[in-house]
């Protein structure tokens, strides 16, 4: 089983929903996103994690990009919510995913997990691309979506 997939399951199994911060960091390259190594066809997500007690959003975000990448938040700004469902083979996966516009020290990031690769998609590419949620990736393809307050993914 792909370590992605061992994750799920173990999120699926739990029962609770799971509340994360997600970064949403776009330069002249385009977005950046991340993906598993281990799996080429693996969709790709937005940089982040799961809030656990005693975090801050933006110590959460911080801890993920020290932790994940070879950047540094520079600057982050509240942008929206995202109510965001799926299914795995285990069950139902629920996440309350509060999205951030992140600036960083820099543009060449370099992953610190071996499993996980980070890549710049160009936009032209992003909006075809096979980033989830795909509620976001398509929100991020319209010029209004500085405005958008909230997100609801519907099985």
């Amino acid at each position: 089983m792909k370590r992605q997939d061992q994750f799920f399951a173990a999120v699926a199994s739990r029962r609770l929903v799971r509340p994360a911060v997600r970064a949403i960091v776009r330069s002249g390259r385009g977005f950046l996103v991340q993906r598993p190594t281990d799996d080429p066809g693996a969709h790709y997500a937005f940089i982040g994690g799961e809030y656990e007690l005693g975090d801050t959003f933006d110590e959460r975000l911080r801890k993920e990009f020290e932790e994940e990448t070879s950047a540094r938040v520079v600057s982050a700004e509240y942008l929206f919510v995202v109510e965001n469902r799926f299914m795995v083979k285990e069950g139902l996966v629920q996440t309350l995913e509060h999205y951030f516009e992140v600036v960083l020290d820099r543009v060449d990031v370099v992953s610190r997990e071996a499993d996980l690769e980070q890549v710049w998609l160009p936009e032209d590419v992003f909006a075809a691309a096979d980033v989830r949620p795909t509620i976001v990736r398509d929100a991020l393809s319209s010029p209004d979506w500085r405005g958008i307050r909230r997100l609801c993914v519907t099985l």
